[in-house]
């Protein structure tokens, strides 16, 4: 893996490419934030992921993913707390693609269940950078059946999701 310049959580709305996505999921904030801290389990693509320190969560702690078609990644968690947000970093990738990375899942208590806000940010290598719009159809249609699968892991219907993407 090459080592990729971490981004910070206020780099996150201004950076190159952005992908977003909110959905209301049947479930409590509690129950999908279980879910997040392992992705392999309910992200399309998602070939493994592995807690690579000590700690298994909490900020600072680091995993590695890696995805069919994408890679692998290092991440390391900025922000973990419990039923309302998780946010980390990319700091290693085999990626040739990306120069930067970081995502930001929230979750917030709502009448009926959770709704759960992401958003993907990214700078990508020079030669990438014309591919932008075909990842965000890609990314749009990963993380809408990654959320899907989420809403089946906390054992409520993916037919109850409802939810928006942009771009």
């Amino acid at each position: 893996m090459r080592d990729l310049v971490p981004m910070e959580l206020s780099e996150l709305d201004h950076a190159p490419v952005r992908f977003t996505g909110d959905a209301v999921l049947t479930a409590t904030p509690e129950a999908v934030f279980d879910e997040l801290g392992d992705p392999s389990l309910w992200l399309p693509l998602m070939r493994r992921s592995v807690w690579k320190t000590a700690a298994t969560s909490g900020v600072g702690a680091e995993r590695e993913v890696e995805l069919a078609l994408f890679g692998a990644f290092r991440e390391r968690m900025l922000v973990w707390d419990r039923g309302k947000r998780c946010a980390f970093t990319m700091t290693a990738t085999t990626s040739p693609m990306v120069v930067r990375m970081a995502e930001d899942w929230r979750l917030v208590r709502e009448a009926g269940g959770t709704r759960v806000s992401y958003a993907v940010a990214a700078e990508l290598r020079p030669f990438a950078r014309p591919l932008a719009p075909a990842m965000r159809i890609v990314m749009r249609q990963l993380f809408g059946a990654g959320v899907r699968a989420l809403a089946k892991r906390t054992r409520w219907s993916a037919g109850r999701v409802r939810g928006t993407q942009g771009a």
